[in-house]
């Protein structure tokens, strides 16, 4: 089927558009687009189209929502028709993305309401009435809890036991917190067998912050890996946590019951990794992310099946508009855990056939890959097999593990940084690669000067590139602007860079080093004119590292000598020029 037709089919669509990379589009919608983009549509193909959309970006990389702006002018060259302004939002709004979605969100509800109220004559669903489960699981539980066990029957169950909030018990069986989790062997679509070779901390002992150099051999690696590719690994849960939720939902007569997945109508999409055998348990381990920060959703959510008639009223406030900074305040700032909320609201009992409905599924997380090379010897530590294989490889990550403090003044740690500190030597994990969308590798980007502005961890894809980069005989030259708190701390692969000199000249920045602080930033302000020298030559601008302040700043650091024109005319025109022919490549976490 088309992609007119499919469009057609519908009287009123909404999209919605994050923008990826350099200004591109998502990776699951490029068939789509494709098909849109096609010459021999009619211009007003999509007259009957009525639209809006919401785009989803961040305002320091300098194509903000560039994904949204495309698709909305390509709908509007086919004739498609806006019935309400769309939305951009913006990651760096004080809110984030639900500060200014949010808002737009209920003006779009009110507008329908207003200008297309139903032809029956009926009244909106009221914020009280629950909707019916989109995924459920109550044909695989059905001998157990019937389908028919809605919010009724939880809230019935949790009122019997709301005078005496259960605790959560402790069974002596489960492995202490230290304890790795499952290593991840499910198969995934585009998967492939990875395993962890080494686990090296590249920080001292004594420093604040734990960065490992993680080397994964591989067998059978996709033919072709770039710079600036991602590798992402799908961490687990630890079975205490999970344990826990278990304990707080009153599931344990079920947790352990086998399912079969088969039966169920619907199953999420992203539900790409079902563990064998399937149970309550192990779904929670493998799927359920318990220690995400609740979405406002959730929250409502979990008010349904809360039989006190106060954490009703709170939970369905935190996901009203009016409520929102008092939302971020209780779930954002603090990062407050589900598992936390659930131990706060006691009374809360959602049914174990709305697990996978109510609960948000762990999603893979990407990281930047530092080193990749092939490695006949890494396809026989991959494999049970003992001989080498000419397919096998060795991909490095530069993991900085999470851990901070709240306002709750407790010790919080990423998921991700959690499972990947605790996973031991050899442990074997399924893991699947996000190619680059904006490359900036390759024969003929190699013969154009880089310009890298990094700071802590964000020197992995660099790596990767300058790496790459010195495997071409004419390749340009490379500054290279690094920052860090401290150089005996965290100055990442410092002898490697003398190999490359002159090619590649380093200039560095750490900030804690002595009593006037120095960033990158205001390194190359200080090379303005060497900057300058290499602008006819089409250079790439490479942004790499954790701070959209830092990104930022070293925009402006590199625009304003090219802008400051003392007011005339050709301000914009210049800048403009430097845009043209410059390319700007940025990668912030």
């Amino acid at each position: 089927m088309t992609a007119q037709n499919e469009l057609l089919q519908h009287e009123l669509v909404l999209f919605v558009l994050s923008t990826t990379g350099q200004g591109d589009m998502p990776h699951n919608s490029l068939l789509f687009w494709k098909k849109l983009l096609r010459k021999r549509l009619p211009p007003a193909c999509l007259g009957r189209l009525k639209y809006t959309c919401v785009g989803l970006g961040d305002s320091t990389y300098l194509k903000f929502n560039w994904a949204a702006r495309k698709l909305v002018r390509r709908l509007d060259q086919l004739g498609a028709e806006q019935f309400f302004e769309p939305c951009e939002a913006d990651e760096q709004f004080p809110e984030g993305i639900d500060g200014s979605f949010v808002r737009w969100a209920d003006d779009l509800y009110k507008h329908l309401l207003r200008h297309l109220p139903d032809p029956g004559g009926r009244v909106p669903i009221g914020d009280d009435e629950m909707l019916p489960p989109k995924w459920t699981l109550a044909p695989a539980i059905g001998r157990i809890i019937s389908s028919s066990s809605t919010a009724a029957a939880a809230a019935a169950a949790a009122a019997a036991a709301a005078t005496d909030p259960p605790r959560c018990r402790q069974d002596t069986t489960l492995p202490s917190i230290a304890s790795p989790p499952p290593p991840n062997q499910l198969p995934l679509p585009g998967g492939f067998r990875a395993t962890l070779r080494q686990s090296r901390r590249m920080t001292p002992d004594s420093h604040w912050q734990d960065v490992r150099l993680l080397s994964f051999d591989v067998d059978r690696a996709p033919p072709q890996i770039n710079p600036g590719d991602c590798l992402t690994i799908y961490p687990r849960n630890f079975p205490e946590d999970v344990q826990t939720v278990i304990s707080l939902m009153q599931w344990d007569d079920v947790a352990d019951e086998p399912l079969d997945l088969s039966v169920c109508p619907l199953l999420p999409p992203s539900l790409h990794t079902i563990p064998s055998p399937c149970t309550i348990r192990s779904l929670l381990l493998h799927n359920i992310d318990i220690n995400a920060v609740p979405r406002r959703s959730f929250l409502k959510n979990l008010s349904y099946f809360a039989s006190n008639r106060d954490h009703q009223d709170r939970l369905r406030e935190f996901a009203k508009t009016e409520f929102l900074d008092e939302y971020f305040d209780y779930a954002t700032r603090s990062r407050r855990t589900i598992t936390e909320v659930l131990e706060e609201f006691h009374s809360v009992r959602v049914p174990p056939e709305r697990v996978l409905d109510v609960f948000p599924l762990i999603r893979g997380r990407d990281f930047s890959i530092a080193n990749y090379h092939h490695d006949p010897s890494a396809s026989a530590s991959a494999s049970t097999s003992t001989s080498p294989s000419a397919s096998g490889a060795r991909i490095d990550l530069l993991v900085a593990l999470v851990k901070y403090r709240t306002i709750l003044r407790k010790p919080r740690q990423g998921l991700c940084s959690r499972y990947l500190a605790h996973l031991p030597a050899s442990s074997p994990l399924t893991v699947t690669i996000k190619p680059v969308l904006s490359p900036i590798h390759g024969p003929s980007n190699a013969q154009r000067p880089l310009v890298a502005m990094v700071t802590g961890t964000g020197i992995a894809p660099i790596r990767a590139l300058i790496q790459e980069r010195s495997q071409h005989p004419h390749a340009a030259p490379v500054l290279l602007f690094f920052g860090n708190r401290n150089r005996d701390a965290d100055y990442f692969f410092q002898h490697e860079w003398d190999s490359y000199y002159p090619s590649v000249t380093v200039h560095t920045a750490f900030s804690r080093d002595q009593r006037e602080k120095i960033y990158v930033q205001d390194l190359v302000r200080q090379k303005a004119d060497h900057i300058a020298q290499l602008v006819p030559k089409r250079p790439i601008f490479a942004v790499c590292g954790g701070s959209s302040k830092m990104a930022e700043a070293c925009k402006r650091a590199v625009f304003e000598p090219f802008t400051d024109c003392g007011g005339r005319a050709d301000e914009e025109a210049a800048q403009r020029k430097l845009l043209d022919e410059a390319t700007w490549w940025q990668e912030i976490w």
